[in-house]
């Protein structure tokens, strides 16, 4: 018998580079996503894709030995589950997705719990939803030595169509906000490609570290923007930067769950939140790139009413709330816009808050 299992790619809204310093985040589901179908098998773990390429085949503990590309995930997604007590049942399937690679959407972490959760089901061996996230991150660790946060992975398993996930990141405590239905999720791809073990992440997580040390262990989310001069002082005027991102970020989501939360949803706002939110990760966290830059100008130019980069930086995508009636044709505004400006072809998607991973009927 032939099984489905599904996890999506997400976007961020708003809390950017928190989430490893245990901050907020409030990100929500795509319905853009990973696709495996299969069943049990004895031997190995087999998988084939189109869309990523190949064939990967390993022992059902896991292991890297030997395996590269996207095959690295599902064997460090198989020895995590392996070191948490899964049986060690095989699988035979397929992969297939419809979110491109390194547009800053979590391809690898929709990849990693829709693995996670295909191999968990056939073994019959459940996890709470956060055990799952958390043995998905600690993959990502192991297949390509990202340190990554747990924003990606959480979101993918707690996801619920309608609503954003507001997730304490130091507590994993969460709660849905809901999404106004009057807007849509527009995804706009700048074309620029990133690999996060190849960009500058992990030298902006070692730049905010050492400039969390002033705090005394206070996290960035417990302290007040108020503070910030007297914290940064003494620091060099870069980790200064990188410290007043942090603060201000978190100060943010706050502000925007508490937009989301009032009737009628204040939408300029929304907008002034989104703008300081992308000026921040541009000016002080330096993770914006020229075409993200243009992309959010594009974005407001052509009628959005909020706009910023999403996910990590260094490339990838932007998102952009939109009126549900005009929201194909500002995306397909801001898409002929930047290729008329670029020699990128850019690619936009008009989507809405989706459910997180599970088995498909």
């Amino acid at each position: 018998m032939t099984r489905a299992f599904w996890a999506p790619g997400r976007v961020n809204l708003i809390g950017e580079h928190t989430d490893y310093s245990g901050g907020l985040v409030l990100p929500a589901a795509l319905e853009l996503g990973v696709r495996i179908e299969g069943d049990a098998a004895d031997g190995p773990i087999s998988l084939a894709s189109d869309e990523l390429g190949g064939v990967v085949e390993l022992a059902p503990g896991g292991s890297l030995d030997g395996v590269a590309g996207w095959g690295r995930y599902v064997a460090a997604v198989a020895a995590e589950l392996d070191a948490l007590g899964r049986p060690a049942v095989g699988f035979a399937g397929r992969v297939s997705s419809d979110l491109p690679v390194g547009a800053g959407l979590s391809s690898s972490a929709a990849l990693e719990v829709a693995t996670a959760t295909a191999l968990c089901a056939v073994a019959e061996f459940p996890l709470d939803p956060l055990e799952l996230a958390l043995a998905a991150q600690r993959a990502e660790h192991r297949a390509v030595g990202v340190p990554c946060g747990i924003m990606d992975q959480a979101v993918a398993v707690l996801a619920r169509a309608g609503h954003a996930i507001l997730i304490d990141t130091a507590s994993l405590d969460h709660r849905a906000i809901a999404l106004p239905p009057e807007l849509a999720l527009v995804i706009v791809d700048s074309g620029v490609r990133h690999r996060l073990e190849d960009s500058g992440y992990a030298t902006r997580r070692r730049e905010l570290e050492e400039a969390l040390a002033v705090l005394d262990g206070r996290r960035p989310a417990d302290v007040d923007p108020a503070e910030l001069d007297a914290f940064a002082s003494g620091l060099d005027p870069l980790l200064g930067r990188r410290l007043r991102h942090v603060v201000t970020e978190n100060e943010r989501v706050r502000e925007v769950v508490a937009v989301l939360n009032e009737q009628p949803v204040d939408t300029a706002r929304l907008g002034e939140l989104f703008r300081a939110g992308h000026e921040s990760l541009r000016r002080d966290f330096e993770v914006s790139t020229p075409e993200l830059d243009l992309l959010v100008q594009l974005a407001y130019r052509a009628g959005a009413a909020a706009a910023r980069l999403t996910g990590a930086g260094f490339g990838g995508s932007i998102v952009a709330l939109v009126e549900h009636d005009r929201a194909t044709d500002v995306a397909d505004e801001i898409v002929a816009a930047y290729r008329g400006e670029t020699d990128l072809d850019g690619a936009a998607w008009v989507t809405q808050a989706a459910d997180g991973a599970r088995e498909l009927g």
